[in-house]
């Protein structure tokens, strides 16, 4: 059924997603034309609907309803406006506009809140242009945040930073950093196949799960292909291929759920008539269990440092690690109670990505709704989630803001 709201969200979410240039999908990078684009296109919006507008230093904007009697009080919901390189169209974007219609759906339906309504939409949580991830719910946080970093072209963080900022300020924008709320709720697609695949339609986040991220660096001898003996090369490549094999059926014996992913590699001289000298390889690995993923290392480490060839050489370098982030779960419980009192099939689990909550969880009382992601995909251009699942997350989220907030 085509409902006003449906219309209304639809309408939001094809405009933000036309702000885009000609590669494949959506790549809104932090602080990028698009990116630009797309936060003033939220501004432009909120300023119509009479929200009180704020942009803080890093372009995070927040879109608030003073509450009558609480307003200090404030009861936040929202997400990120970046995207990952040829990403979809929902991942970040629907929890952001989604709010959007939540907020808008109850201030027409109740009038203003007893405590502060707020939208929020993050300004980076993908690390897509700069090497961090989260930098907008970071500095919301008051967690540091590296100003020096450089994205791949050589620009600095904080240039690009104050930059895109300036095209922000709109008429009757203010530039400040709010306060932190009370509770802050994220509606998100579930980016994986379990509520697909269940006929669910409504996942309740309990926990989000730890992840580490690594780099291997195989040094071998670079030779020729024709002239070297097979018995006498230092095979950098071949190496790293037999140590992905092995740390994966590590990764397997030692628990069956523990992900394990290979997603970059680099290969030097990178010809196809040289032995290859020099391989480095990204390792990322996701669980919900701390103890699970400090045994890993401690494998990851064995594996790889262990001498298996003469003249060849691997070590191994952690760059990430975020640990295991339980949510708060009388707001889940309270969802959960929401969710089945509007005939929602629906479900408590575990995140297997990251997202905001996991910053915002350090410093409020932080809670995830998650919808139905068709085929399981996200992170892609193929990303889809069928509307009437759109308007159940809409539907869940603005019954737990009106039990929160009037």
């Amino acid at each position: 059924m085509i409902t006003p709201q449906l219309t209304q969200l639809a309408y939001r979410l094809g405009t933000i997603n036309q702000f885009k240039t000609n590669e494949v999908g959506q790549n809104r990078f932090v602080y990028s034309p698009t990116w630009i684009d797309a936060q003033k296109q939220l501004i432009k919006w909120g300023l119509e609907l009479r929200f009180q507008v704020n942009v803080d230093d890093f372009g995070t904007t927040y879109l608030d309803i003073p509450g009558t009697t609480e307003p200090k009080n404030v009861i936040a919901t929202g997400s990120h406006i970046d995207t990952v390189a040829q990403g979809g169209k929902y991942d970040g974007l629907y929890g952001v506009l989604g709010g959007l219609q939540s907020i808008e759906n109850l201030v027409a339906a109740f009038g203003q809140p007893k405590k502060t309504l707020r939208l929020i939409s993050f300004s980076e949580e993908e690390g897509s242009r700069f090497p961090d991830t989260f930098t907008g719910s970071k500095h919301y946080t008051g967690q540091p945040v590296d100003l020096n970093m450089q994205d791949p072209a050589g620009i600095h963080f904080d240039d690009a930073r104050k930059s895109a900022i300036a095209n922000l300020m709109l008429p009757g924008t203010n530039h400040e950093l709010p306060q932190l709320p009370a509770t802050f709720t994220e509606l998100h697609i579930e980016q994986g196949p379990r509520l697909i695949n269940q006929g669910l339609q409504i996942g309740l986040v309990t926990a989000i799960v730890g992840q580490r991220r690594y780099t291997v660096t195989v040094k071998g001898i670079a030779n020729h292909a024709g002239t070297t003996p097979m018995n006498d090369r230092a095979d950098a490549l071949q190496q790293a291929v037999d140590l992905i094999l092995a740390l994966r059926n590590a990764a397997h014996q030692l628990k069956p759920d523990l992900t394990f992913t290979v997603g970059e590699m680099h290969i030097s001289p990178n010809t196809s008539n040289v032995v290859p000298g020099l391989v480095t390889f990204t390792i990322d690995c996701r669980n919900n269990d701390e103890a699970v993923l400090d045994r890993f290392e401690h494998i990851i480490h064995q594996i790889v440092e262990t001498p298996a060839a003469a003249k060849i050489s691997s070590s191994v370098n952690r760059w990430a690690k975020s640990n295991v982030t339980h949510l708060d779960d009388q707001l889940a419980q309270n969802n959960q109670l929401l969710a089945d009192q509007l005939g929602l099939k629906s479900v408590q689990l575990a995140s297997g990505a990251g997202h905001d909550s996991q910053i915002m969880a350090k410093v409020t009382r932080t809670t995830m709704i998650f919808v139905p992601s068709i085929n399981g995909i996200s992170h892609a251009p193929e990303e889809n989630t069928s509307q009437a699942d759109l308007l159940r997350g809409v539907e869940l989220l603005s019954a737990s803001l009106h039990q929160q907030a009037y």
